[in-house]
């Protein structure tokens, strides 16, 4: 039988491993998704109260539900869109924790930071200026670093999902990341690939207790010059994440706070601890959702297309439910 006892740490844990409101607005139809001369494509049809119907099926939101979006933030990384800098890092990793209320369970939803959304660009005195097509891990890097970046991240990730309301979020540095696998005394996992150009302790079938550094390493190393790069990282991440939380289970009640306040000037939350609190019993599914798409190179970049037709179909299935 599994432990219950896993407190708000682990959901404060889940941004750094993948180093790292319930309302719904109604679904619509981006413009790439528009294919003219086809009549194969579902049509959606968009009632006042947020029901939807698709092929003749009638969808409401899942009131049951409640979001959180989890950050990895890498404070030292800058982007620069329309020749403006934004020096404020970058979101690295994006997780959206959904979890239902009524089972008590919990998915994760990986948003890879390569996926292109319409950035949002301020000036210092947080002005809008402009947007620019750029990779969602940029959008935090042109807020302030802190409540605003987790905000503009936050409402654009609730853009991609089709207006999906996320409510609460939750950041973690990467220096919060180290200290945390270093006060649990490292993370044990084995190795499933060969991954000693990463590291040389990082051999295939190998188990390694790993402490901060080496866990920095195995969650956030990639080759750049590979263009699906982030896809074998963000699988490191999620074996990392089940690892975690294996061994968090084994904490007690007092460890796991002495973690939190170990944690807390590195994070940055509208949450509070009554609100975390609430989730101490909800069960993680093993079974991540991704973004659906295909990885480009251009401008130098990786670049994710969404797939929105695909992207569609989940955000259906996932935050909605037939009536």
């Amino acid at each position: 039988m599994k432990n219950k006892n896993t407190t708000v740490i682990v959901l404060a844990v889940i941004c750094l491993v993948l180093l790292a409101g319930v309302g719904y607005t109604v679904l619509s139809d981006k413009k790439d998704d528009k294919k003219q001369g086809t009549d194969s494509e579902a049509e959606t049809e968009t009632s006042k109260k947020g029901t939807i119907v698709v092929d003749g099926v009638e969808y409401v939101p899942n009131t049951n539900l409640q979001m959180i979006l989890f950050m990895g933030i890498d404070k030292d990384a800058k982007a620069e869109l329309a020749s403006r800098p934004g020096e404020c890092g970058q979101s690295d990793s994006l997780n959206l924790l959904i979890a239902d209320r009524e089972t008590k369970t919990a998915q994760i939803f990986q948003i890879s930071r390569d996926s292109m959304v319409d950035i949002d660009i301020y000036s210092v005195t947080g002005e809008k200026i402009m947007t620019e097509p750029g990779q969602i891990a940029l959008q935090y890097a042109y807020g302030d670093g802190e409540k605003f970046s987790c905000r503009l991240t936050t409402e654009k990730v609730s853009e991609l999902l089709y207006g999906v309301d996320i409510q609460s979020y939750l950041s973690l540095t990467l220096e919060g990341m180290v200290k945390a696998a270093d006060a649990l005394g490292g993370i044990t996992m084995t190795i499933p690939e060969d991954y000693t150009d990463i590291d040389p302790a990082f051999v295939k079938g190998e188990t390694v207790t790993m402490d901060g550094a080496l866990v920095e390493k195995y969650v956030r190393t990639r080759d750049i010059e590979v263009l699906d790069s982030n896809i074998n990282r963000m699988k490191r991440q999620r074996q990392f994440m089940n690892a975690l939380i294996d061994q968090m289970k084994k904490l007690s009640n007092s460890q796991y706070m002495e973690l939190y306040q170990e944690l807390e000037p590195y994070m940055v939350t509208n949450m509070t601890a009554d609100e975390m609190k609430a989730f101490s019993e909800y069960e993680i599914s093993q079974e991540t959702l991704e973004i659906p798409g295909e990885i480009i190179l251009k401008d130098e970049h990786a670049q994710l297309i969404v797939d929105n037709e695909s992207l569609q179909r989940i955000v259906l299935k996932t935050f909605y439910k037939c009536n």
